[in-house]
């Protein structure tokens, strides 16, 4: 049986699709950095590729981190505004989903 789509669920289903999260990847002498400004979170590897899958499992652990001790994370006033990006990653139920959330900016870090 097919289920029927209405308007509200096509938009449901296009709005989680939308990226939600943002990691950079950055190049600084000759390593590679991958931030998530949203979750606080860096890694530093010798690849972009590494750097990027680093910062997505990273991602992940934080985010069921943060489940077991959600009553701790609420209440700081630097992780309480975590907690939708932390629904959004456990509902994933697979890695590609999480990647969908995941917007990836590229560039190099310039110091002064």
């Amino acid at each position: 049986m097919a289920v029927k789509r209405t308007p509200q669920t096509a938009v449901a289903a296009a709005v989680s699709k939308v990226p939600i999260l943002s990691v950079f990847i950055l190049k600084d002498d000759g390593r590679f950095m991958a931030k998530s400004p949203e979750l606080d979170l860096v890694t530093e590897m010798e690849t972009p590729e590494e750097a990027f899958r680093a910062i997505v499992e990273m991602m992940i652990e934080y985010a069921k981190d943060y489940r077991k001790r959600e009553d701790v994370y609420r209440k700081s006033p630097n992780r309480a505004h975590h907690k939708p990006y932390v629904d959004h990653i456990l509902a994933c139920k697979e890695w590609w989903e999480v990647l969908e959330l995941i917007e990836v900016r590229h560039g190099r870090i310039h110091l002064r």
